[in-house]
């Protein structure tokens, strides 16, 4: 394989805490203890995780992001919220050249590659970035007429805040993808899945309630 499917271990005898790309297409569950998962997927590469330089690099990210905007919401050590209201007009560039602007000042300034993804809710915005995971530049944009289609593309476990409790349940109510998930009625949604549940519709549709 050009890219070899790799995990990254909490310890040496510890759990899969991180996946690359191909290692989650190899259906390798985040959480598995390391002698279950060399036992089912012998072929992946396991890699004990360096958490001090990891924190390191994380910093110096999250530093690059505050430059650009004052608006940064850190959601854990790879991933981060950037409000880019208003910003398009500071820097005159589009949305997508936003995206590409922090991707290349990241890479200049860390040395690492990043994925950035753009849209108008963060539930939203975390599926691009997911998305953009395998574009070819590495960013995806989701703007209004782009959602539909990036929901349409969405499995219904790959959406945050699902998590693999509630995505059978799901899947037992013929909800396949996240698309599939917005075309339920609002008393349907909350009568099952809460209030949060509901509010998890309005922000796949791009709306905040």
């Amino acid at each position: 394989e050009l890219y070899p499917s790799a995990c990254f271990l909490s310890g040496d005898r510890g759990c899969i805490i991180a996946r690359s790309i191909e290692a989650k297409k190899m259906g390798i569950p985040m959480g598995q203890p390391l002698f279950m998962a060399k036992k089912e997927f012998p072929k992946c590469i396991y890699i004990n995780a360096k958490h001090y330089e990891y924190a390191q690099i994380s910093e110096q990210v999250m530093t690059v992001l505050k430059q650009f905007s004052p608006l940064v919401e850190v959601y854990s050590i790879d991933e981060a919220f950037v409000d880019l209201t208003g910003l398009s007009k500071l820097y005159k560039k589009n949305y997508y050249d936003l995206a590409k602007y922090i991707r290349d000042l990241i890479a200049q300034e860390v040395g690492i590659p990043v994925s950035v993804g753009v849209s108008r809710t963060k539930a939203l915005a975390k599926l691009a970035s997911d998305k953009s995971k395998t574009t070819e530049d590495h960013v995806c944009i989701a703007g209004k007429c782009g959602i539909t289609k990036l929901l349409k593309s969405t499995e219904i476990g790959e959406v945050w805040g699902i998590g693999r409790r509630l995505e059978p349940k799901l899947r037992g109510h013929g909800i396949y993808t996240a698309y599939d998930y917005i075309q339920k009625n609002d008393l349907w949604l909350k009568s099952r899945f809460g209030k949060l549940g509901l509010e998890l519709k309005y922000e796949l549709m791009g709306n905040m309630i």
